[in-house]
């Protein structure tokens, strides 16, 4: 069982539409185990379902055909972070991430121009914004660290 839908995943779901968003947590977090558990693994492989409690009891909601559910983690895709500098953050500080993108730069498509490649990056539950410290001489691709500054 994965913890409950944040109010954030809450305010960006549309059940009514058929959508639900919802950020896993960290893998060893999710499946209870410590990371070095994790580490001899390439990919792992979970199929998704749902337990929506509403006034009628519990029920378990699952995709009709089991593949338009199926979450694959693969390593080769997974963001690594070395370091955030300061140890302590602040409103308004700058803050550098060095980090390993991995293969995540290559899995987004289609970014219109003022579009960053990535989409946030967060330290509890506040935002670290880079929209005025990063521009498009800077790369996110491959295997290479990258020093971010927010």
């Amino acid at each position: 069982m994965a913890p409950l839908l944040t109010e954030e995943d809450a305010f960006n779901s549309h059940p009514f539409l058929g959508n639900i968003a919802y950020r896993l947590p960290g893998l060893d977090e999710l499946i209870g185990v410590p990371m070095t558990y994790l580490s001899g693994y390439q990919s792992m492989t979970f199929t998704l379902s749902v337990i929506s409690n509403d006034e009628l009891g519990e029920e378990t909601l699952e995709c009709s055909t089991a593949s338009k559910c199926k979450i694959v983690f693969y390593r080769a895709y997974t963001p690594v972070l070395y370091y955030i500098a300061p140890p302590v953050v602040y409103y308004q500080s700058f803050t550098e991430f060095w980090f390993d993108p991995r293969g995540t730069a290559n899995l987004i498509k289609d970014l219109e121009n003022d579009e960053m490649p990535f989409i946030n990056a967060k330290i509890g539950e506040s935002n670290v914004d880079f929209e005025d410290l990063i521009d498009y001489d800077d790369t996110y691709s491959g295997y290479n660290r990258n020093k971010v500054r927010g």
